[in-house]
């Protein structure tokens, strides 16, 4: 294959955004992504209710300015997270879960359409034949002629190579060619990836019945399995669904029993009517081997996130590690992937 710019591994958010970047900025590409689908920790799914739910990134905050901006350009839009009524406190199994009422006025939004609709709007205004799939890179190596990447035992060139994948991942996956510094793979291995030790689980019904009852369906419980949980019926009336955030501690249970345990607490909080669900659906990212390495030790939140070394070019200045992690702003959020996707594309111009 010809040389091109730059190789990009990973097609999430700050994988696409870079690309959106350098297609303007007139210079060639290819992404390279191991999944069969684009998004990385951005997955919205569709579900026979009709509801789109987040199994990945989900909220918007007004202080991510930078990724207000990206929505903005791509016409993307936001819409409120339904938290009017009363929110739900569990502090155990036997009290009565507490009711406390919002007005709704909480500055939490969500991506009107679902999450993903901000890396679908950004591949479907690239060059599509640029993004390859199914990709799995195992070697990124420095010679005289430039950046050879070696995926699916294909050799790719070019110029520059940027990964965005999450730099826990990209010690146990790849090889570099030469080794990078002990110290800098030091700071790999205990960056901490978000998503990775979380569990998050769906749960679509008919109707969203505890509208009804006036509840916000917000849940925070000491008990579980949902832990954090919130209302997630499509903006235009289209599905109902309870969405959240699972305690972690069931991740190794069969998904049976991950189901029957959340369908439990769900009927004790809200009574019967919740045991009448149309669907259930989680995702253990730690069990994503494009997300986790499974070797990977469990770190602090924010571990190293946005540390000095990701902040300036390797190999010479021909290798960037960027991704969400490494941003020193918003590590870790959809934030963190658009900043650094900018500061990918100033190392790449200097």
């Amino acid at each position: 294959m010809e040389s091109t710019d730059v190789i990009i591994v990973g097609a999430g958010l700050t994988g696409l955004n870079l690309a959106r970047s350098l297609t303007q900025q007139g210079k060639s590409f290819i992404v390279l992504e191991a999944r069969d689908r684009i998004g990385g920790r951005i997955h919205s799914v569709d579900t026979t209710g009709g509801a789109v739910v987040e199994m990945g990134a989900t909220w918007f905050f007004p202080h991510f300015k930078n990724l207000f901006k990206l929505l903005k350009e791509i016409k993307v839009e936001l819409t409120d997270q339904y938290l009017r009524g009363h929110t739900l406190y569990e502090s155990d199994r036997n009290t009565p879960a507490r009711k406390v009422y919002s007005g709704g006025d909480d500055d939490m939004f969500r991506i009107k359409g679902g999450t993903s609709q901000i890396v679908e709007t950004l591949y479907n205004n690239l060059d599509k034949s640029r993004v390859l799939l199914g990709q799995k890179v195992s070697e990124i190596r420095n010679t005289a002629e430039g950046m050879e990447v070696v995926s699916n035992g294909q050799v790719f060139r070019s110029s520059r190579v940027v990964t965005t994948v999450p730099p826990q991942l990209l010690a146990g996956s790849v090889s570099f060619s030469p080794a990078l510094s002990q110290h800098v793979m030091a700071v790999l291995k205990n960056t901490h990836t978000w998503m990775g030790d979380s569990l998050k689980g769906a749960v679509t019904y008919k109707t969203p019945f505890w509208k009804e009852d006036g509840l916000s369906g917000a849940l925070y419980s000491n008990v579980g399995p949902f832990v954090q949980m919130y209302d997630q019926c499509g903006s235009d009336g289209e599905g109902a669904a309870l969405v959240g955030f699972l305690d972690d501690r069931i991740a190794h249970l069969p998904f049976e029993e991950r189901r029957d345990k959340v369908i439990g607490q769900l009927v004790r909080v809200f009574g019967d009517q919740a045991g009448d669900f149309l669907e259930y659906a989680d995702t253990v990212w730690s069990k994503e081997q494009f997300t986790m390495d499974s070797q990977a030790v469990r770190l602090s939140r924010h571990k190293n996130n946005g540390h000095e070394v990701y902040q300036q070019p390797m190999m010479g200045g021909r290798l960037v590690i960027g991704g969400t992690e490494t941003s020193p702003r918003a590590g870790g959020y959809m934030e963190g992937a658009v900043n650094s996707a900018d500061n990918i594309l100033k190392m790449l111009i200097d």
